[in-house]
């Protein structure tokens, strides 16, 4: 091993050990702020420290009545973001195809983009009943988000898969699973992360306020009718893993896909 390559095994060990203690030392910093806040206002109704709160955290987390709530919230997250994915893939491309539905379909995003939350949560609530409704508040506040986002990736790839077509003369479907889907992974990764981690609060919030049963939104706002602050704190700790392991779950799956397009390339 030359010089050179030394060198730039060091630098990514330093990158990667970088990676993981700079992460580190701001949840250290934010657990400081935390308990420095706790200490100062001196009231653990208000702001429990945090040893209060990880406790209640360690007794929820030993009740099967939390798991089945985790796993109905997290099951809500997944469907809302799988039905906002699908429909505004779908809708995205309608809009790129044709100027006349784009236009169309122009005030319903506008319409969905400009609702508060708020309103959509307290509408749902009224006129819903049952399991779908946190699912449906989500989808109409994530879907303008990932349509926006399908449609300037789709916008930005086009002029360049009619190139790839005329100059190389390949099929419409060999540049679209070549190209195009590979183009579009990279233009809206941030975005669906982002979005992926806001279902996840969309759903906790809709189930909170509408008092979903078996559910974190649900158990939080319990919490709140007793004035369990530590509580509210470990479920707040519960919310922040989730969303962070639906970031996970989707980098993860962004990587499959990108070597699954690499691999197609080649061919």
């Amino acid at each position: 091993m030359n010089l050179t390559e030394k060198k730039g095994t060091f630098d990514n060990k330093k990158t990667k050990i970088s990676d993981v203690l700079l992460p580190v030392l701001t949840v250290m910093i934010i657990l400081g702020i935390w308990f420095a806040a706790a200490y100062a206002y001196g009231i653990e109704l208000i702001i429990p420290k945090p040893q209060s709160a990880f406790k209640e955290l360690g007794s929820i987390l030993g009740k099967g009545e939390f798991w089945v709530s985790a796993g109905n919230t997290l099951l809500r997250s997944v469907v809302a973001f799988a039905i906002g994915f699908c429909a505004a893939l779908a809708f995205a491309l309608l809009s790129r195809a044709s100027v006349v539905f784009r236009k169309m379909f122009y005030p319903v995003v506008v319409i969905l983009r400009s609702l508060p939350t708020i309103s959509v949560i307290f509408i749902c609530y009224i006129a819903l009943k049952g399991w779908f409704r946190a699912v449906l508040i989500a989808f109409l506040v994530i879907f303008p988000t990932l349509y926006a986002s399908f449609y300037t990736a789709l916008e930005n790839c086009s002029g360049e898969l009619e190139q790839v077509v005329k100059v190389y003369n390949v099929s419409r479907f060999r540049s679209i699973t070549k190209f195009v889907i590979p183009s579009v992974r990279a233009y809206i990764f941030s975005d669906v992360v982002n979005t992926m981690s806001l279902t996840v609060k969309l759903i906790i919030a809709a189930e909170a306020v509408t008092q979903t049963v078996s559910s974190i939104g649900g158990l939080m706002a319990e919490a709140k009718s007793y004035v369990d602050m530590a509580g509210i704190f470990a479920y707040t700790i519960v919310a922040v893993a989730m969303s962070y392991f639906t970031e996970i779950v989707i980098r993860l799956s962004s990587r499959i896909i990108k070597e699954a397009s690499l691999k197609c390339r080649l061919r």
